[in-house]
């Protein structure tokens, strides 16, 4: 081959040449495309990943608010709580004296005893203590333990018969005083 032949094949025949930069072009708009679905799904699951933190973000930041509120509540409670506490103790020291200790264990004990808190079973202890200390001559130990059976039995009648402890409190703040007066229109 010539120069010239050669010369001509290169410069006229370029046919295989066109056809693999064909090939070439269309295998890079192939990658292309991929590259283009793979960025496009790439960005959807980055933006669902987004989504998905911004939504942990939001549940965590109401969680969180909830929770504080709730120990707000419940920190509010248990200092007024302590406070109705303190003024209870009070009272019992003051009206069972030297018996106040003995009143106290039984209203720390109330909750088994008589399904009461220790608040619930001082407040019903108080009310009718004076009344109960002055009938017995001022003999708080005997009022101390006679208070317990009274409140033991109020728990039970109102475990047995359904009725509101309250309701019974007041039945037995009325004997206290000598009262035996029954009001039915409130029982009914």
């Amino acid at each position: 081959m010539d120069v010239f032949d050669l010369f001509a094949k290169i410069s006229l025949d370029s046919s295989e040449y066109e056809k693999g930069l064909k090939n070439a072009k269309s295998s890079a708009s192939g990658l292309t495309g991929l590259f283009g679905k793979v960025g496009s799904a790439a960005s959807t699951v980055g933006k669902g990943i987004f989504n998905v933190a911004t939504n942990v973000a939001k549940v965590s930041v109401a969680a969180t608010t909830a929770g504080a509120t709730a120990i707000s509540v419940l920190t509010g409670l248990a200092i007024s709580s302590y406070a109705d506490y303190e003024q209870l103790v009070g009272g019992v020291e003051t009206l069972y004296k030297t018996s106040a200790d003995k009143v106290q264990q039984y209203a720390a004990d109330a909750y088994k005893t008589a399904g009461l808190s220790a608040n619930e079973y001082m407040n019903t202890a108080t009310t009718f203590a004076a009344s109960l200390v002055s009938s017995l001559g001022g003999d708080t130990e005997q009022a101390a333990e006679l208070a317990n059976t009274a409140i033991s039995d109020m728990s039970d009648n109102s475990n047995k018969m359904g009725t509101a402890m309250s309701s019974i409190q007041d039945a037995y703040n009325g004997f206290a005083k000598q009262n035996y007066t029954i009001n039915l229109m409130s029982a009914a």
